[in-house]
């Protein structure tokens, strides 16, 4: 019969009031070894409160919290300090002392009170001042030391202690953006090694790409628990952070993305608009008309084309087509229907060739259409001028106005372009 291993660390209905008002209620969850683990949230959401509760630093006034099977209050000083290692906000580091000296204060827990560290204990700490990139400032006072150097000598000291769990408050804070991924890094890696890293992070963008778990705290209670995919969503950012949103996989990186908005009204009583584009021509149209809150769909976009994921980040009813194919009949009718019911047409400055033709075909249907134009039609045509002799009859007709991406953004931003549709 298999034993089943203990959670690393396993949270129970746990909360914290100090005086008349609950910080923290109803707090439950659990982290298996080997978890990163970000702690998100607004500032005033607990996070920082839950962290020192779960070290045993805060007033826990209800609830349970079990460090690898045994009951945290039962733990002493000792056995709590080989078990959690907790690098907490603006450490202060008395004047005078070197790198070496502030790394090797993560061995006291192995230590009797009157014993000197050990070779064994500057080995170690010699040892994680290499992983964390610092062996060169050993003999450096933390005081001649950068913000990073200075994080990452604070993280090799927790490191150092050598615990199956490591918690961490806000390490990144103030770090220029090379040396914050850096602190990410070296989490993920003692993860893999089996520890288990918790941390509030304040870059949501960051967690995300980097904890495999979070857990979005505010209003003193876990709003979500998951991936990073789970937790951050348009639902979640906007009930937590009160933030309108966009939350999509970035087609550069390969990472979850936020794009946030000031929210400019209702979209209900806005006008429609349909977006023709691809190739990345129609995405800043499409972010911006978001934001001012039109009603928006587009087409047609192929699959895996920047377009087509900025549409379907911003929920666009697009019409989505098969990459490199050809728009069929289907998808055509589809982008036909959309053209006519919406108020505005734009026809971005795409490029077109015999699989998007249709695109231009289509924009006839519209009763009221602009076009974009920063390139010229010529240098756009890949049909061998077919679609340059339909691009100058289209922009002829009576109802379509060209104009460049610049003078439409203004239009957008000024309000002229909803008057014009009105």
């Amino acid at each position: 019969m298999s034993v089943v291993e203990p959670q690393a660390l396993s949270v129970t209905n746990m909360g914290v009031t100090i005086g008349n008002k609950a910080i923290l209620q109803d707090i439950s969850f659990a982290v298996g070894a080997g978890e990163f683990v970000g702690i998100i949230g607004p500032n005033g959401a607990g996070k920082s409160t839950l962290l020192r509760g779960l070290r045993g630093m805060g007033l826990v006034s209800s609830g349970e919290i079990q460090v690898f099977g045994q009951s945290l209050h039962r733990l002493g000083n000792k056995q709590m300090a080989r078990t959690v290692a907790y690098m907490q906000q603006d450490v202060n580091v008395g004047f005078g002392f070197t790198a070496l000296e502030v790394v090797l204060a993560g061995r006291y827990p192995y230590l009797k009170w009157w014993q000197n560290e050990r070779s064994e204990d500057y080995r170690i700490a010699q040892k994680y001042m290499a992983f964390t990139g610092v062996a060169a400032l050993a003999e450096k006072s933390v005081q001649q030391v950068s913000g990073g150097e200075r994080q990452r000598i604070l993280l090799a000291k927790v490191l150092a202690q050598e615990t199956p769990l490591i918690f961490l408050d806000e390490p990144t804070a103030s770090l220029d953006l090379v040396y914050q991924e850096e602190i990410f890094r070296y989490c993920q890696a003692v993860c893999r090694q089996g520890k288990t890293v918790l941390l509030i992070a304040h870059d949501i963008k960051l967690a995300a790409k980097f904890c495999s778990r979070l857990i979005l705290l505010a209003g003193g209670t876990v709003i979500a628990d998951g991936t990073p995919g789970e937790v951050i969503t348009v639902e979640n950012l906007e009930k937590a952070y009160g933030l309108h949103s966009a939350v999509f996989i970035n087609s550069v990186t390969g990472n979850l993305d936020i794009h946030t908005y000031e929210a400019a009204g209702t979209a209900s009583g806005r006008p429609s608009v349909h977006i023709i584009g691809g190739g990345g021509s129609a995405g800043n149209i499409i972010r911006l008309l978001h934001e001012k809150s039109y009603r928006l769909s587009g087409g047609v976009f192929q699959q895996g084309d920047t377009d087509a994921d900025v549409a379907i980040a911003f929920g666009l009813q697009a019409v989505i087509g098969q990459p490199f194919y050809q728009i069929d009949e289907i998808q055509g009718r589809k982008n036909r229907e959309r053209i006519a019911s919406a108020d505005l047409t734009v026809l971005s400055n795409l490029c077109f060739a015999e699989q998007n033709i249709d695109n231009l075909t289509a924009a006839f249907v519209a009763a009221n259409l602009i076009v974009i134009e920063d390139i010229p039609i010529e240098q756009r045509d890949f049909t061998d001028g077919k679609a340059a002799q339909l691009y100058r009859t289209l922009i002829e007709l009576p109802h379509v106005t060209v104009m460049s991406s610049a003078q439409f953004m203004e239009k957008v931003v000024t309000g002229e372009l909803e008057t014009s549709i009105i």
